[in-house]
């Protein structure tokens, strides 16, 4: 469990080190300090090795994912092949699963630590538990969660499309006949 206090040596607590985390992310800025400390309290860490999978697609999804250090590579499997989809970090984007805390789902994608990775996750319980304490928030959160995950899907948008290959690309609208129609 996380502490509050800060050990015998003077170095911040998990729990102080969470708070200091959450208040930096555009997420909490406008949240009052006392909603903030809940998540910190109720977060988790989590530490993940370079190639480690951190959630599989499929599998239920119940958490959300802070990235604190490292990077992490979003993919999708798509009839037996992986695809790269999007790479998260600490310097970025830096978060995902953000609509887990909303309802109840399989993930949709994979991800996997690219370098060691740190992460703070958040549950949908912890962020039930929140709203309960505070649901005159909860529409102004529930708007920053959909805000988060249209700002992801912008980014993995751009990032795929600077990443086609050449003969994948057509402009919406002019889609060119397959060669055998032109001969």
């Amino acid at each position: 469990m996380n502490s509050s206090t800060s050990n015998e040596h003077g170095v911040p607590s998990t729990l102080e080190e969470n708070l200091e985390f959450l208040r930096q992310l555009p997420f909490f800025v406008k949240m009052p300090l006392e909603t903030i400390r809940l998540y910190a309290y109720l977060s988790k860490r989590e530490n993940y090795l370079a190639n480690e999978p951190i959630v599989l697609q499929g599998e239920p999804c119940d958490r959300m994912f802070l990235i604190m250090s490292g990077n992490v590579a979003v993919c999708e499997n798509h009839h037996g092949r992986e695809f790269h989809l999007q790479e998260l970090s600490a310097d970025g984007l830096k978060y995902f699963g953000e609509l887990a805390l909303l309802a109840q789902f399989d993930w949709f994608f994979s991800a996997r630590a690219m370098t060691d990775v740190t992460l703070l996750s958040i549950t949908r319980e912890a962020f039930h538990k929140v709203m309960e304490k505070n649901p005159e928030q909860l529409p102004e959160t529930v708007s920053k969660i959909v805000e988060l995950r249209i700002k992801r899907f912008v980014d993995q948008t751009h990032y795929l499309i600077d990443h086609i290959k050449d003969d994948a690309w057509r402009e919406c609208g002019i889609a060119e006949p397959p060669k055998d129609e032109k001969e």
